[in-house]
């Protein structure tokens, strides 16, 4: 799902589905984002489904959002949900609204 700003690109391997998000992640990438990842958690079949924010430069409201779906979504398949590779700006998000505990350890 390519775009001028941000990119979704998944991968699948035994037991782990990883969407990778990259650039600007705001209301503009919002429903991909969501879409990739509520894709992802009804295909997961038991496995655990892991978010790379690695190349993510920029997050707003709206893609955290997106990204709080996807983790519900997983909660109800039943699988686990893991946030990785922010750095920053953007890992400094999520730890002020308090979700650091979804970052792999």
């Amino acid at each position: 799902m390519p775009d001028d700003y941000f990119t979704i690109m998944r991968a699948a391997a035994p037991g782990v589905i990883t969407v990778a998000l990259t650039g600007d992640l705001d209301i503009g990438a919002r429903d991909e984002i969501r879409e990739a990842l509520l894709a992802a958690a009804g295909d997961a079949d038991g496995s655990r489904l892991v978010v790379d924010l690695r190349g993510v430069r920029f997050i707003d409201s709206e893609a955290v959002s997106a990204i709080l779906e996807g983790y519900l979504a997983a909660e109800e398949a039943g699988i686990g949900f893991r946030l990785a590779g922010a750095v920053g700006i953007v890992r400094r998000v999520f730890d002020v609204i308090g979700l650091q505990y979804l970052f792999e350890k």
